[in-house]
């Protein structure tokens, strides 16, 4: 039976370059989890077409888009 887990997470402007090399795999190897088999990777697909930038130029394009503000320490 598929399943998603999806985990909700407020993030600074540093985590999110984290948090993207995790989402899309990036990374060549995982210590905290060495049963990773990255050879299926290529299996994984996204719902929603990822964006052409980097996940942090995307959120500032989307930001200045709504014509918000941010603050220095904000989160995304």
């Amino acid at each position: 039976m598929p399943y998603a887990i999806l985990r909700f997470q407020k993030r600074k402007a540093g985590g999110v370059a984290a948090c993207e090399r995790h989402n899309e795999r990036k990374k060549e190897a995982y210590k905290s989890n060495p049963d990773i088999d990255m050879e299926r990777s290529k299996n994984n697909y996204h719902l929603i077409a990822p964006p052409k930038y980097t996940y942090k130029k995307e959120i500032n394009r989307m930001v200045a888009e709504a014509g918000c503000r941010t603050r220095k320490d904000s989160v995304m």
